[in-house]
């Protein structure tokens, strides 16, 4: 073990790292020693100090009891606690001293008894204090020195008189007793006393001559005139004892103690000097010992690490850089060594043996070299190749929209017109059926691109403003529709403190709510859907998050199941998929764009009693917006409300603010008195009749009668409204139809936005004559009867290079409607070559079945004003082309 080098140099190093934490011990020691002699030295100089001003303190003191005793000054009081409370604090400091914790202290009993004279001088000051205050408050009254007039006491009863020489007798003894008393209080000597008392005695003396109890009253007088000097008297004695017999032995008792502290604090502080001198000459002894013997160990140590490994290393680095150079070595030092020096010799042997088998492998690894070159440009090759693929990809979805779209276009605009004829309700059927088909078809086609975008990332998501009523308005035409064909029933509510207008991507959020909702109705057989719609905001006010719920009673789903419905092209099983149908994407696509709006997908389900999937998505919004439903008026405090199974949730209930419970539908049969307004619940078309008599009565007494009903079937809401005239709501209503309905029950006109922000165009006629650019004959004829029904004549190009020619033999046209992709010139090129020619005013809308956001981009870039995409509707084609075109008259 001790034959390693690294052993023997570990060791060497542990001793010297020893002995020199030894020594930095020993030196700490010794500073320690020598600061705390000098601290303590420190603090018997301000112990002594302290003792010294303790001493004139206790002089101030006697001073000042002095000069109270003589003028009984209020601001002698002050200095006097003063000066106690400055006393007691170099006492407590002396008391926290460090010497107080050195062994050999004996200051402890000194001090103790130092304050308990200290506060045997205040409790006698304080008794000064109060004599002099009584004695004050004795002569301040008058009670002793008015007392001398005792002109008052003369006359005895029934007028009697003393003789003129006895009245002057008692009147001059009396005065001698009043000068006496007075000499007394200037200068408080006993002969001042008997003078006092011998006049007294005199006075007393006198008026028992007389032997009579008339003047009883005047002999009680003198007697009280006594007494009353007496008590004086007293009160100076006790005073001038304390003063100068108790207070004074305290002050010199204490003066005296000071005197023994000092003494004890310099016997204590040169202790203390001479121990810290003594153990500075040890410490420095062992330094000295500790440093000699590290000396001894690095010299050893030198001799051992160049003799044993610096000497040897050397002579084995050489070996090394020789076998390095190439050059061929004969002996190795030190192979005979058992520790590192012998193992590194070995390593040059090995090294040296090895050396012509490197040679070797030098050139195979510049034959691999060469091979490797090789899969990299074969590596490089399969990257183009990849991305090339990728573009193909690209480019075969956009042709892929373009050719499916357009065909479609077809298809779905012949049979928009065909349904606008007069048919018969079978046909109509037919039409009905054929157009929810196609939608049908370009949802799965639109879903296809925009999973293909998403996972291209080329998906960019908008940030506009927009209205939620428009998000609400598109979703129910789509659901209520797809739920009535089963009869299922629908609920959407919506929070009434949710703004109206938010910033976002409109197209996205109705493409997921429109998934999630149609993939409940698709997956429930009997039951409801329930939407919920809340908001959360955040403290700025600028953001919510948008909190979505839908929820149906479907089949439901097992965990398993659950775990699956998010992955492209796949659902719950395949059960599922023969019976229901679709491409197992919808879901994949909620929840991808979910996460690139920013926003948390969660879903829920049991087996066999439905699906909840709840949606949080972030928003953008205008500071300050009411709730779409906070500003609607109240209905009248009569109003009453009869319901079996209430139809509307807490929070609408709420914003209609009826005063009173919900009565059954029983209660409408008997007199319900006079009521401004009623709203009623009714479930289905079989109650609605029953009680319609009755809500036709009600409402002929001039009362305002607003009817909430659930889902119903087929065209039986047409035929409820047929009946009822008057305010009617059915769900599934928007949150606008429910403002409508509070409106209409407050007695409020409706103005503007009686339907919702987003309602339908106004199909007024438009005045222009345009050019269709286009190539297919069936667009041709969708897109013309459009144009027709719109007001619009219009003339037909059949690709980019006829519609220049048209425009510049007859530039009469106020619009163009250019189709993209066309043979011969497409609607690029020709757009360019218009711009190019000076049509600079001449509005170009471009039309084309390609979806993708850069497509639109390449038509702004090649001039056009605008860009529709196909298939097109009516109502956008409309919206569109009043944005360029005039009003007929």
């Amino acid at each position: 073990m001790f034959s390693s080098i690294r052993t023997q140099l570990i060791l060497v190093l542990l001793a010297l790292v020893g002995l020199l934490l030894l020594q930095g011990v020993i030196a700490r020691a010794n500073q320690a020693a020598l600061a705390d002699g000098i601290n303590a030295s420190g603090q018997a100089v301000i112990d002594v100090g302290l003792v010294g001003a303790l001493e004139r303190d206790v002089l101030d003191l006697q001073r000042n009891v002095l000069i109270f005793k003589e003028t009984a000054s209020q601001s002698a009081v002050t200095r006097f606690e003063r000066l106690m409370r400055s006393i007691e604090q170099k006492l407590d400091t002396l008391d926290q001293s460090r010497l107080t914790h050195q062994p050999a202290y004996q200051a402890d009993d000194t001090l103790l008894r130092m304050r308990n004279h200290l506060l045997s001088y205040q409790a006698n000051f304080k008794d000064v204090v109060a004599a002099r205050k009584e004695r004050d408050q004795l002569l301040s009254t008058g009670k002793l020195f008015d007392s001398f007039d005792i002109s008052q006491y003369l006359e005895g009863p029934g007028q009697a008189r003393l003789s003129a020489e006895l009245t002057h007798e008692i009147n001059y003894h009396v005065s001698r007793a009043e000068a006496s008393a007075l000499q007394y209080l200037l200068v408080p000597d006993s002969q001042y006393i008997e003078a006092f008392n011998r006049a007294i005695t005199a006075a007393q003396q006198s008026l028992a001559l007389q032997n009579s109890t008339r003047f009883s009253a005047l002999s009680a007088h003198l007697a009280q005139l006594e007494e009353r000097f007496f008590r004086l008297t007293r009160i100076i004695q006790g005073n001038l004892f304390l003063v100068n017999v108790v207070m004074a032995g305290s002050a010199n008792e204490f003066l005296y103690l000071s005197g023994e502290l000092s003494t004890q604090v310099n016997q204590q502080y040169n202790t203390i000097k001479q121990q810290s001198h003594q153990s500075a000459i040890e410490a420095q002894r062992n330094v000295e010992l500790a440093s000699l013997f590290a000396i001894l160990l690095a010299v050893v140590a030198a001799i051992f690490t160049f003799s044993r490994i610096l000497g040897p290393i050397q002579l084995i680095t050489d070996v090394f850089r020789k076998l390095a150079d190439g050059r061929k070595i004969g002996s190795v030092p030190g192979l005979e060594r058992q520790d590192e020096i012998g193992q590194l010799a070995e390593s040059a042997k090995v090294f040296s043996d090895k050396n012509q088998q490197t040679q070797q492998l030098l050139k195979n690894a510049q034959e691999l070299n060469s091979q490797q070159e090789v899969l990299n440009r074969e590596l490089v090759d399969s990257k183009l190749r990849a991305e090339q693929a990728t573009a193909s990809k690209s480019i075969f979805l956009a042709n892929m929209s373009h050719e499916i779209r357009t065909p479609m276009n077809g298809i779905i605009g012949l049979i928009d017109l065909a349904q606008k004829q007069p048919m018969s309700s079978i046909l109509k059927g037919y039409l009905e059926k054929a157009a929810y088909s196609s939608q049908i078809l370009m949802t799965v086609i639109n879903d296809i691109l925009d999973f293909s975008k998403i996972e291209a990332g080329k998906l960019e998501l908008e940030e506009i403003s927009f209205s939620l009523h428009s998000v609400f308005d598109n979703l129910l035409a789509v659901i209520a529709l797809r739920a009535q064909e089963k009869n299922l029933s629908v609920r959407l509510t919506v929070s009434p403190d949710l703004p109206t207008r938010v910033i976002g991507d409109p197209l996205r959020l109705s493409q997921i709510l429109l998934n999630l909702c149609t993939n409940a109705v698709k997956f429930t057989e009997q039951g409801e859907i329930a939407i919920h719609f809340d908001a959360e905001m955040n403290d700025k006010g600028n953001r919510i998050a948008l909190l979505v719920e839908v929820k149906d009673t479907g089949i439901g789903m097992t965990e398993d199941q659950l775990a699956k419905i998010f992955k492209p092209f796949t659902q719950a099983d395949e059960a599922t998929n023969r019976k229901y149908g679709g491409s197992g994407l919808g879901l994949t696509i909620v929840q991808q764009l979910t996460e690139l709006m920013g926003g948390e997908l969660a879903a829920s389900s049991t087996l066999g009693s439905g699906s909840t999937f709840h949606i949080t998505v972030p928003l953008r919004t205008f500071k300050n917006q009411p709730g779409m439903l906070r500003q609607l008026p109240a209905l009248p405090f009569t109003s009453q409300y009869y319901s079996n199974h209430p139809l509307l949730n807490d929070e609408y209930l709420s914003v209609l603010a009826i005063p009173s419970m919900p009565a059954p539908l029983e209660a409408l049969s008997q007199d319900i008195g006079a009521p401004e307004c009623m709203v009623i619940d009714i479930e289905n078309y079989t109650t609605f009749r029953a009680l319609l008599p009755r809500l036709l009565e009600f409402s002929s007494r001039g009362i305002q009668i607003g009817v909430v009903v659930n889902t119903q079937t087929g065209q039986l809401v047409e035929k409820m409204m047929s009946l009822w005239p008057h305010a009617l709501l059915v769900h599934p209503f928007t949150p606008m139809q429910f403002k409508h309905f509070v409106l209409t029950l407050a007695g409020e006109t409706i103005q503007g936005e009686a339907l919702g922000e987003e309602s339908e165009l106004k199909t007024d006629m438009l005045e222009a004559h345009v050019l269709l650019v286009e190539d297919n004959n069936i667009n041709q004829l969708v897109t013309g009867e459009m144009l027709t029904s719109l007001g619009i004549t219009y003339d037909i190009a059949e690709d980019g290079q006829q519609a220049v020619t048209k425009i510049d033999n007859a530039p009469q046209y106020d619009l163009i409607l250019m189709d993209v992709q066309m043979p011969v010139m497409d609607g690029y090129e020709a757009t360019t070559a218009l711009r190019d020619k000076g049509y600079t005013a001449l509005p170009i809308i471009g039309l084309s079945a390609n979806a993708m956001k850069e497509d639109k981009s390449l038509a702004l870039a090649a001039g056009m004003d605008n860009y529709l995409t196909k298939p097109i509707k009516r109502d956008a084609l409309a919206a569109m082309l009043k944005r360029y075109l005039k009003m007929s008259a």
